[in-house]
């Protein structure tokens, strides 16, 4: 992933409920500037934090830090559909070890690879309804192809743990409560490449972070 520096970094405190006394929040504003705006999707955006501790990440998995009598959500598995000569969504996201399916919906033959170092692939020719399904061992980017129609171009983003967010299409995002403590936040978007800060959790509340490229 290319590293670029945000033009703009601000924290700004804000009180609100937790889930637990010793978890806060950190949630932010995605913004671009100059002539690559026009036309870009907030949405391609994934917001994470480098490294929790491993007990961090198993209270993740498990569904976060919540109160006890509230269920885990139930596990997703993202699909890549190949559509109309393009990967839909053109961005997933997903943690390490995690499946994602790679189904082909169009009327033609797909060869989707990828070349990723240490995240590489190649599913072959595969017919019009074909179904796979696709693990990645190690976290980062993976550039997606297709070696019958090369204007075929998607990435998916596999994460180190589970504390991640997807932006939404107006920029916000917000990420699982943690405990308080400093984290280092990594933001990625496919025109804009990868930016890295240091941000530090509250003990109780939000941290609000407006990120601007």
């Amino acid at each position: 992933m290319r590293r670029f520096t945000p033009i703009v970094f601000t924290i700004a405190l804000a009180s609100a409920v937790v889930t637990t006394a010793a978890a806060g929040v950190l949630r932010g504003e995605l913004s671009f500037a100059g002539p690559r705006a026009r036309g870009r999707h907030f949405d391609d955006a994934v917001v994470w934090i480098a490294q929790v501790p491993d007990a961090v990440e198993r209270k993740l998995v498990k569904g976060g830090f919540r109160l006890p009598w509230k269920k885990a959500p139930p596990v997703h598995v993202p699909t890549l559909i190949e559509t109309g000569h393009h990967y839909e969504p053109r961005v997933s996201v997903l943690p390490v070890g995690a499946p994602i399916e790679v189904r082909n919906r169009d009327n033609v033959y797909h060869g989707t690879f990828s070349v990723s170092p240490g995240r590489a692939f190649d599913l072959g020719k595969r017919a019009p309804g074909s179904v796979d399904t696709l693990r990645f061992a190690k976290p980062g980017l993976v550039v997606m192809r297709c070696d019958i129609h090369p204007d075929m171009s998607g990435w998916v983003v596999v994460m180190p743990n589970h504390a991640y967010a997807r932006v939404d299409e107006s920029g916000q995002w917000q990420l699982p409560s943690l405990p308080s403590g400093e984290y280092e936040l990594r933001a990625w978007h496919p025109d804009r490449g990868e930016t890295r800060v240091t941000v530090r959790v509250p003990a109780r509340g939000d941290t609000l972070i407006r990120l601007h490229w």
